[in-house]
């Protein structure tokens, strides 16, 4: 387990930056005057060059950090090239200038373009109209060249900075409601798998690599490990892509990728925030929140430093009755971010990144059914901490001849977590006594990664690649009696080294004006290597392994534009994770035996076939997309447990699943707009490995047939002066099983959540008031909690019981 010392260490770190920033905060008004003039349009730092007036809206919306929307598919001609500090309403006058096309500006943060014919004279802020304003699009990346979401033939979603904001979500975890065929296990903050589209290898997690491959911005952050659950503060928006995404993002990508992209340095303007909050947890106690960001300009245009702090401390509500102790599942959480951006030619920005949070869980969330939703009796308690630090070095530079960007980054990931494991201690020979089992895992991963994007103009235009990475996985695992002091009776020290190469590509021509042919391909070289030494009273056994893996990861993808605000798509797409060794195990445990773990699983394959349609209608009020697909996936790596709490990883079998998944937005008037979200899949397993066989026909585990979700976003602005914004969330997630014999003791899901946000805005600051689970519901939400309870107990973990939660945020 991390030592208390280092937690100590993190929180003292993070304090003194948090008030090295409070001090500049307070700096002078008149240190640095403001951009930002009250009736005025904002001053925008723009590096565009010349191209079609369409591509140079999309850059201008992510330069800007705009939501943008309407007819850009009517605008013809060429946009100049843009430099240097501007308002919006001047850059858009030049960029639209003899296109044909005019704009509205319903909000500052939304640009809506029109046929010039069909527009009105505009002022920038404009009197409120009879008919609804469109909804405007927020700018994705995620195919490594910026687009929008509603224009791209892929299964994307985007969560912009604004909803993230209101409806107050800080974590992945939040987001599972908010986004089709999203599942994130509950295990605990720092502990959760993230699946996309009803594709699960299982519901723990052990030396396979992720099914959802997590990027901050540029980078990713995860290998074999959970989600982090970094706390989603100071954040642009968090991109979503479905389906295996092997040509661009290699292995791990099976079931999509998540990235998070962060708010950037302003060049231009100094500003702060600072946000607190407190809840209250029906049946537990009270909560905190802490935020501040500082935006510090160092050369006015050239240089500046954008920098968080945070924590967050939450109460627990989960009893246990064999130790005497009530709301045993509190939480603390600490993190920093900061971020300094140069420009170091009129074409090329570099950024320096780094981020650290730490989480200490003191203990886990599960209860036992036979004594009820939020108690059990366990005899010992069963504690989570982890560190994760992050830096990275990014090179950005985007002219008439393309976009390149290269970043290197290094991971440092490590977490460890207790379990009772009295249940086993018979078979350590400890005559019953309490036992825990002690788990500490270390990630560490460097990557190097360049790609180069031609503009996208031309008829013929792609994207290549390259991608390095060097790392190590060191897990370190202890069972011994209580006292913790006590000697081990099993132990393993066990250390991976995972390196890879690659090299990708994509290429896309358009053959018409509304028919467009990609093609990717992806070539990867895995090498690994393992080394394990185990150790018990009977003696010692030590493993040594190594091996390599090389192959392709292809993509075809065909799009047709039917029309303005129709447009259909096909493609075809391979993921792939590389395989490893099993070390686990007491002394005298069987591998590649009957009934027994084999020692090396191999990689698994997965193809997803899919056709979707994008649409939007009633003058962009009405944006969707809806998608068929049908995955097949070989050799399905899975992490599982040995009776004696153990893990090894299996290649269970074949699989597949076959599904529809819909999203749709609607704004029914100025005042109103709705969300939607449904998924309907059948996952299945259609062949089990011999020695792994628990019945013909069952599911994949830990995702459910169907799940939905609505969202209802009520605003207006009051006489007084500030926004009224009422919303609503309700989502519902069926049936599921824990394991994949589809054990009904082992049955979670059939759960409906609810939240509710109420809030007064002004551009000054914001007041809210969250109410999360108003019902009060106890529906088991995860089956899991402890390896040693499998099959001897009915584990259930409730959501957080009624939570009120207040917030209050200022701006400066």
């Amino acid at each position: 387990m991390t030592e208390q010392v280092d937690r100590v260490s993190a929180r003292f770190r993070a304090a003194a930056l948090g008030a090295t920033l409070a001090s500049l905060v307070g700096a002078p008004a008149d240190a640095a005057p403001r951009l930002f003039a009250s009736g005025a349009s904002p001053v925008v730092r723009l590096q565009i060059a010349a191209k079609p007036v369409r591509a140079a809206l999309i850059e201008f919306a992510l330069q800007a950090e705009l939501s943008l929307g309407g007819d850009l598919e009517m605008c013809g001609g060429q946009a100049p090239a843009l430099t240097g500090r501007l308002t919006v309403a001047a850059a858009l006058d030049r960029i639209l200038a003899g296109s044909g096309c005019d704009y509205r500006q319903p909000d500052p943060r939304t640009v809506i373009i029109r046929r010039a014919n069909a527009a009105p004279a505009r002022p920038v802020r404009q009197a409120p109209a009879q008919a609804p304003t469109g909804l405007g699009e927020v700018v994705i990346t995620a195919q490594r060249y910026p687009n929008l979401p509603g224009r791209t033939p892929y299964a994307i979603s985007v969560i912009s900075a604004d909803r993230l904001e209101r409806q107050a979500l800080t974590s992945l975890h939040d987001l599972a409601g908010q986004v089709a065929g999203m599942t994130v296990t509950n295990l605990g903050p720092g502990r959760d798998k993230v699946l996309l589209r009803g594709l699960s290898d299982g519901a723990f997690t052990g030396q396979a690599q992720s099914m959802v491959s997590l990027y901050l911005d540029e980078v990713p952050i995860t290998y074999s490990a959970p989600d982090p659950n970094l706390r989603l503060t100071d954040i642009e928006r968090v991109e979503i892509m479905r389906g295996p995404q092997g040509t661009l993002y290699g292995g791990g990508a099976l079931g999509g990728v998540m990235r998070i992209a962060t708010r950037k340095p302003d060049l231009d303007r100094y500003s702060a925030s600072v946000l607190t909050g407190a809840s209250f947890t029906q049946g537990g106690g009270s909560s905190s929140e802490l935020e501040v960001v500082a935006n510090l300009p160092l050369i006015r245009g050239r240089a500046a430093l954008r920098a968080l702090v945070y924590r967050e401390a939450q109460d627990g509500y989960i009893a246990n009755s064999s130790l005497g102790l009530s709301r045993v599942n509190s939480s603390d959480q600490v993190g920093m971010r900061a971020s300094l951006r140069a420009m170091v030619t009129p074409n090329w920005t570099a950024t320096l990144g780094v981020t650290h949070q730490s989480n200490d869980n003191q203990d886990t969330q599960y209860g036992l059914r036979r004594l009820g939703p939020k108690i059990r009796d366990s005899l010992v308690r069963e504690p989570h901490d982890s560190d994760f630090d992050h830096a990275s070095l990014t090179l950005a530079g985007n002219g008439g001849w393309g976009r390149v960007t290269g970043a290197i980054s290094r991971l440092s990931h490590r977490f460890g977590s207790r379990y009772d494991a009295t249940a086993a201690s018979l078979r350590y020979d400890l005559a019953g006594a309490p036992a825990a089992f002690d788990e500490d895992k270390a990630i560490n991963l460097t990557v190097v990664e360049i790609t180069y994007a031609t503009p996208s103009e031309y008829r013929l235009h792609g994207l290549v690649g390259a991608f390095a990475s060097d790392g190590s996985i060191g897990l370190d695992s202890s069972l011994h009696a209580l006292p913790a002091r006590s000697p081990a009776v099993y132990a393993e020290r066990r250390r991976d080294g995972i390196n890879e190469e690659a090299i990708y590509g994509e290429v896309t021509f358009d053959a018409t004006a509304r028919l467009s042919a990609t093609a990717g391909l992806r070539w990867f070289n895995y090498s690994f290597d393992t080394d394990s030494t185990v150790t018990q009273t009977a003696g010692e056994r030590q493993i040594s392994r190594s091996a390599e893996a090389t192959g392709f990861s292809p993509k075809l993808l065909l799009a047709y534009d039917v029309r303005p605000g129709v447009l259909f798509y096909a493609q075809a797409a391979e993921g792939y994770r590389p395989g490893g060794f099993n070390t686990a195990g007491r002394i005298g445990q069987m591998f590649d035996a009957p009934n027994a773990p084999p020692r090396r699983y191999v990689a698994d394959e997965l193809w997803n076939y899919e056709l979707g349609a994008k649409f939007r209608a009633f003058d962009d009020r009405l944006q969707g997309r809806a998608a068929a697909f049908y995955a097949t996936w070989e050799s399905i790596q899975s992490d599982q447990y040995l009776a004696d709490g153990t893990a090894y990883t299996v290649n269970i079998g074949d699989g597949a699943n076959r599904g529809f998944e819909v999203e749709a937005a609607f704004r029914a008037s100025e005042r109103l707009d709705l969300r939607a979200a449904a998924l309907l899949n059948d996952p299945e397993v259609t062949r089990f490995n011999a020695a792994f066989s628990p019945r013909a026909g069952a599911a994949l585990p830990g995702v459910s047939r169907v799940s939905a979700s609505l969202g209802v976003d009520y605003h207006r602005d009051l006489a007084s002066g500030p926004t009224l914004r009422l919303q609503g969330q309700a989502s519902y997630v069926g049936t599921s099983y824990l394991t994949f014999d589809a054990d009904h003791l082992h049955e979670m899901g059939d759960l409906v959540t609810l939240r509710g946000v109420a809030s007064l805005t002004t551009p000054g600051w914001t007041l809210s008031a969250t109410l999360d689970n108003p019902l009060n519901s106890h529906a088991n939400s995860f089956s899991f909690g402890n390896p040693y309870l499998i099959g001897r107990e009915q584990i259930i973990t409730p959501p957080r019981p009624r939570t009120l939660s207040l917030r209050f945020s200022k701006q400066f």
